[in-house]
């Protein structure tokens, strides 16, 4: 039996053993020592650790469980992010065998007291040439050599982070066995660092070097938190091709740009091809951080990797945008929204009309901009704060966070308990209730105004109901969804109402949640200590933004779609009337809005573009599934009808206790939910609306279910369990699940 690889190798010797125990990082910075470069001094936790580790703590079973419950190719990011949350929390919480934790801590002894280490990934297939994983991994800076094992372990666990399992997907790179070496080397700052390329990696030209120069720390530049000096040269003669800055002109003040140069051509000689360099000081206090092989200089380019990059944003550009969004974005698109809706009934004067149609068609096109440009990134701000907050406090649910993000201010939350309370007016009033069920019992006979006259003359509460109703309609439902204002359709809203009047509001439950929260709020700070307490506090106002936003964004952007839509709509009318359009087409599309716009200005002929028809697909019932697995997303266990959910008309049709089964769950229409047992639905995600508003109605929920509304209809027996991620449709076949069923119905 032979002895096992080493746990933990000199940095200086690390280029005597094979990259697959510490990494092609490891092994290029200790040929560069060898060769007479300086490079921090250093240590490497080999990936023989790193096995020891995860055999210690049984975690390979476990990632396989996550990785393998549903094909990966059909996975959505979101439900890749919760899975690599989920693997985060096994490492984090997981603990070094004995005889490892010693040997990092002799090593770390070996340095002189308060010295601050950098602790890298250093993975096998990092810094190839096929693939230079550069930013994909973790990395830490500054840290005390108390903190060494918590970042190792955060180290490993990144090669399981979103950005690394997709960009391994990409690559065709095997997951099942990676392992992950990391480098610890001793921290030393200069005044000035950069990147340097002995090839022009945009242009792919070899006879250029690029020069990327800051002042101060490396990763201030790495981390895209200021913006770099650019030089370029000519390889062999040195002529500067372009440069600016002033510390450009410190370098060429003193010899010290001819001795980078020389630097990086002996650089590149040493690995036999362009090299992309991270180095940190200058002339004599040159040191070499970092040596790899410029990727993308052929056809085969690496640009996917900058897409991988922007999954994790870093805290300084998410505050900035933290300002921007709360202070600019958000003010600003509410006083859009607002001016809009004062200006009232459409104008009669063509010329007045066009110009307001006009001006909502540039409000639309600017604010979705605005939409991909900032709201969609600004999204990731709670994900960031979780993964803090799972590093600083290590709950036994990995989603605990969610509970310090709640928050009652939400739009879709203000609109629902207006919902809410007009249930309990009818609840209330037994002669408002059966009025209303007369009226949604005869669509043809009883016209919406006629109603409202009964119900004002003819019951206790009727003024007061049909005023607070007509304000819900046109002051909250007002929104675009699924090509038609949800304000045009009483009856769909009436008819939930009218169910939520048979359900009992718990105020109980909340202020238990508030309680929890600041509870855990408590521990969180506590946890921070107070050196750490602003970052803590920048997190969490971060993360209870982007929570917020999530979902007014997306209704704050309907309403601003409403106006368009209906002044589009009234435009087409117009357009008929002149003979200009044949008829209305079906589907208004909002990008169209400057053709319209066109038409009626130039009195030409409009015709509408050709927009696929939505086609539901009849499923072949003799390869029916019994059972489909997707995503636990809300525990519990119910079993109901379904009632699938392809568009606004099927709002309609929801009857109370059903299981609902969605494409996709969008805060517009939530207010159905109210009336659901549970939920259903094709996208997956623990931070997508279903599973939060499931959470909150403490109703099970199972998402990331491939072709859900295709592979279910309307009228099927399902039982939800919302523990394990399953749906079995038809009858309930074991004693031991009906007896759950039994304990939960």
């Amino acid at each position: 039996m032979g002895t096992r690889p080493p746990f933990i190798v000199s940095l200086a010797e690390a280029f005597d053993y094979p990259s697959e125990l510490l990494g092609n990082k490891a092994r290029n910075l200790s040929l560069c020592m060898r060769e007479g470069f300086h490079v921090p001094a250093g240590f490497c936790i080999s990936a023989e650790s790193y096995i020891a580790f995860t055999g210690h703590n049984n975690l390979q079973k476990r990632i396989n469980l996550e990785l393998y419950r549903k094909d990966f190719s059909s996975m959505r990011w979101e439900e890749i992010w919760d899975v690599a949350l989920r693997i985060r929390s096994f490492y984090s919480k997981g603990s070094l065998p004995e005889e490892l934790e010693k040997e990092i801590a002799s090593y770390a002894a070996l340095y002189p007291a308060g010295t601050k280490f950098a602790v890298r990934s250093s993975a096998a297939a990092e810094d190839s040439a096929s693939a230079s994983f550069a930013g994909i991994h973790e990395s830490y800076l500054n840290v005390n050599a108390e903190e060494l094992v918590e970042k190792i372990k955060l180290v490993w666990a990144s090669l399981w982070s979103d950005r690394s399992l997709l960009y391994r997907e990409e690559k065709k790179l095997d997951s099942q066995h990676s392992t992950m070496p990391v480098l610890i080397q001793a921290m030393e700052p200069k005044k000035l660092s950069g990147l340097a390329f002995s090839a022009d990696p945009s242009t792919g030209r070899q006879n250029i070097i690029v020069l990327e120069i800051i002042s101060g720390s490396l990763d201030l530049l790495v981390d895209n938190i200021e913006e770099p000096e650019r030089i370029k040269l000519e390889k062999d003669s040195g002529k500067i091709l372009s440069a600016d800055g002033q510390n450009t002109t410190a370098l060429l003040a003193t010899n010290a740009l001819e001795d980078l140069r020389l630097k990086v051509l002996s650089l590149e000689k040493l690995f036999g091809q362009p090299v992309d360099i991270e180095w940190t000081g200058i002339e004599e206090d040159f040191t070499v951080l970092q040596v790899r092989p410029i990727t993308g200089l052929t056809n085969d380019t690496d640009d996917e990797r900058s897409w991988y990059l922007t999954l994790t944003p870093g805290k300084e550009s998410l505050l900035a945008l933290t300002d921007k969004v709360e202070n600019e974005l958000i003010p600003g698109l509410i006083e859009e929204v607002e001016s809009f809706q004062a200006e009232g009934p459409f104008p009669e004067n063509n010329r007045l009309f066009l110009e307001q149609l006009e001006e909502r068609g540039i409000s639309y096109n600017r604010w979705k901009k605005t939409y991909w440009d900032d709201f969609i990134p600004f999204a990731h701000g709670i994900r960031t704060f979780g993964t803090y907050y799972n590093d600083l406090v290590k709950p036994e649910d990995p989603y605990e966070f969610i509970v310090l993000l709640k928050s009652d201010d939400l739009l879709a939350h203000q609109r629902n308990r207006q919902l809410e309370k007009l249930g309990q007016m009818i609840s209330n009033n037994s002669n408002l209730k059966e009025k209303i069920e007369i009226f949604l019992a005869d669509e043809n006979n009883i016209s919406t105004e006629q109603f409202w006259e009964i119900i004002k003359t003819e019951t206790n509460t009727g003024d007061k109901f049909a005023a607070n109703f007509v304000k819900l309609l046109n002051e909250e439902m007002n929104i675009y969804y699924d090509n038609v204002s949800l304000a045009d359709d009483p009856r769909t809203l009436l008819k939930t109402i009218l169910a939520l009047a048979d359900t009992t509001i718990e105020n109980t439950e909340h202020s238990e949640s508030i309680a929890k929260k600041q509870e855990l709020e408590n521990i969180y700070l506590e946890k921070a200590g107070p050196q750490k307490r602003d970052s803590a506090l920048n997190w969490l106002r971060i993360g209870r933004l982007s929570w917020k936003l999530r979902d007014d964004d997306n209704i704050l952007l309907s309403k601003l779609e409403n106006h368009l839509y209906l002044y589009l709509k009234e435009a087409l009318n117009r357009l008929q009337k002149a003979g200009l359009v044949k008829e209305t087409p079906d589907q208004i599309n909002l990008d169209d809005w400057p053709a319209v716009l066109e038409s009626m200005q130039k009195q030409k002929t409009y015709t509408p573009p050709v927009t696929k028809e939505k086609v539901h697909k009849e499923k072949n019932v003799s390869l029916k599934p019994r059972q489909l697995v997707g995503q636990p997303s809300s525990s519990g266990m119910v079993t109901g009808k379904a009632r699938v959910i392809r568009s606004v008309d099927d709002f309609k049709e929801v009857v109370k206790g059903e299981i609902l089964v969605f494409d996709a769950v969008q805060p517009q229409m939530t207010f159905i939910i109210s009336l659901a047992a549970g939920i259903v639905e094709r996208r997956g995600g623990m931070l997508v609306h279903s599973s939060i508003i499931a959470r909150e109605l403490q109703i099970p929920a199972v998402n990331g279910v491939s072709q859900a509304t295709e592979l279910i209809e309307t009228g099927d027996l399902l039982t939800l369990n919302g523990d394990l991620g399953l749906v079995v449709i038809g009858e309930p076949e074991f004693d031991l699940e009906l007896d759950k069923l039994h304990k939960k119905v």
